[in-house]
Formats: structure tokens, C-alpha cells, sequence
């Protein structure tokens, strides 16, 4: 389902938009519904469909007609209950710099891995074509051995023809 943020939205009510659009289900599914969840009818379809709380006045699209919903807020409540203190906001852009550094770190290992591998491929891929080479010479070689055992084969073979010719004279 997809939401349809303006551009005075806050990377908060993003991320509330992208958490309650993936809580969004029909109402049929009566085990998932929580009694956070915001409950409300399509005006296109009439398709039940649950959301959770943070969807409030959101538009999203219906699960069943894909037709644009506005999700109702339900009485008592504000869209400014679902804003956030600065202080909770500081600790999540501290958490999420926290992250995005650890998220730079692995990063770093993980291209300092892929060049490592990459290395190591190229190694191989050398390795391969000496190996790919030796065994050329090989068969090339074998192939003259076959060829010197025949001709050995031949000689032999009028040998004891001849020895057989003398031994009738």
C-alpha cells in the first residue's frame, strides 16, 4: 500500500506512514487486529480494513480496489497525540547516527572482503589457465606417445614379418 506524504512531513511521520501502511489488512484477518489498530470501511468498496493508530489521517490505498483512502481519526484523538517530544527525537537521531556508523563500518568490511575475494578470484582465474595449459601439453604429449607407440607397433609387427620370410627361406 502506498501512503501519500507531503512535503511538510517529518522523517517521524514517514516513518509512522511506512509502519502503519504495512499494518494495513482487511478486517477478515480477526486474529492480527490490535486494539491500537484504527478499523474503518472503504468509501469506494466497502472493504473492511485495519490499520494501526499511526495511520491516522494518512492516505493510503485500499487493499482491495486500490482506490485512494483517507484514514479516519477516531474521536478523541489528535494527530498531535502521535507527535514526538525533542527529547525522544534526540535519542532517535542519536540512535540512528549510531547506526548509520555501524551501517559505514560494515560497509567497510564488506568492500574490504569483496576486494579481497576479488583478488583471490584473480589468482584462481591465473591458476586455472597455467592448469588449462599443463594439461594441453599433456594431452599433446600423450597423443605423441600414442602416435610413437603405433609407429613401435608397426615396426615390430614387419620384424616378425621378416624374421617369419627368413625362416621359410
Amino acid at each position: 500500500m502506498m501512503n501519500n506524504p507531503t512535503d511538510q512531513d517529518t522523517p517521524e511521520v514517514l516513518e509512522a506512514a511506512e509502519e502503519a501502511q504495512d499494518s494495513s489488512q482487511p478486517v477478515d484477518d480477526s486474529d492480527d487486529i490490535r486494539v491500537t489498530d484504527i478499523v474503518f470501511d472503504c468509501p469506494h468498496c466497502g472493504h473492511n480494513l485495519a490499520i494501526d493508530y499511526r495511520g491516522a489521517g494518512l492516505q493510503i490505498n485500499c487493499v482491495a480496489c486500490e482506490q485512494p483512502v483517507l484514514v479516519p481519526i477516531p474521536d478523541g484523538m489528535k494527530i498531535d497525540d502521535l507527535d514526538l517530544s525533542a527529547g525522544e527525537l534526540l535519542t532517535q537521531l542519536f540512535q540512528t547516527r549510531r547506526m548509520m556508523l555501524k551501517s559505514e563500518q560494515r560497509i567497510a568490511e564488506l568492500e574490504e572482503t569483496l576486494n579481497s575475494i576479488k583478488m583471490r578470484r584473480t589468482e584462481l582465474e591465473k591458476s586455472r589457465m597455467t592448469t588449462l595449459h599443463r594439461c594441453a601439453e599433456l594431452v599433446n604429449l600423450c597423443q605423441g606417445v600414442l602416435k610413437l607407440q603405433g609407429d613401435a607397433a608397426a615396426n615390430v609387427n614387419r620384424m616378425v614379418a621378416l624374421i617369419a620370410e627368413e625362416q621359410q627361406r
